[in-house]
């Protein structure tokens, strides 16, 4: 890693042989193995099968992985995540796509706050969001700046309403040019989208939240437990 990132090994060319690799570095084929399999994982290297490992990365490829065991883990990115940089904030009236998204008739009112979130100790953005406020709870919208918490916990902490459901949709995207753009990558690039619907008592619609990722920077993962006695 130390010499791809020092240019000794350039981009676009190919590593030493593994014997090579061995004697320089005073590994066995075991070690020198698995520390290729490491660089691999890191976007680092790319094996090119009858001619070599080829370089394709000075610098590892910071990738963020959200395991997810239960509704409360929904929300535990945010714990690692500096405070949202908002991009806009405007009332709107619902057209026939958001309509769709609010699950409102088309004309509704509601707030739509644009914003960025980047994790701690990195420098570009995981997600670009369009977040989605009813009206009568707009007023947590100049709160979102100053706090790195989930939104849904203003929710709760400003106006006393309590999530009580979470509805995920997750699809495969090309990222527009503004999205790319913010995300540090190309127009186009694939992207995850990521819609959830955030619910209250009498399953009132509180929030909609609908965020854009870098597919190669982020993934999501979660555990299903089996209950026998409802199979």
């Amino acid at each position: 890693m130390d010499g791809i990132a020092e240019g000794r090994y350039a981009v676009g060319g190919l590593l030493p042989s593994e014997a090579e690799l061995c004697r320089q570095l005073d590994v066995s084929r075991t070690t020198l193995r698995e520390a290729m399999r490491a660089l691999r994982d890191r976007g680092l290297v790319l094996p090119r099968a009858g001619v070599g490992t080829l370089v394709v990365a000075a610098r590892p490829k910071t990738r963020y992985v959200h395991s997810v065991d239960s509704i409360s883990d929904v929300f535990q990115y945010a714990k690692n995540s500096l405070r949202p940089r908002v991009l806009s904030t405007t009332e709107v009236r619902a057209d026939a796509a958001e309509a769709e998204l609010l699950r409102c008739p088309a004309g509704e009112r509601w707030l739509r706050v644009e914003l960025t979130r980047t994790f701690r100790g990195d420098r570009a953005p995981i997600l670009c969001a369009r977040v989605y406020i009813p009206l009568a709870c707009a007023s947590i919208a100049e709160r979102i700046p100053t706090r790195s918490d989930p939104i849904y916990t203003l929710l709760e902490s400003e106006l006393g309403l309590t999530v009580l459901g979470v509805e995920q949709e997750f699809r495969s995207v090309a990222l527009d040019a503004d999205t790319a753009r913010h995300l540090g990558t190309a127009a186009g690039a694939p992207g995850l989208s990521v819609v959830r619907h955030y619910f209250g008592a009498a399953d009132r619609l509180l929030l909609v939240t609908a965020s854009l990722y870098r597919a190669d920077r982020y993934s999501y993962k979660m555990r299903l437990r089996f209950n026998p006695q409802q199979a």
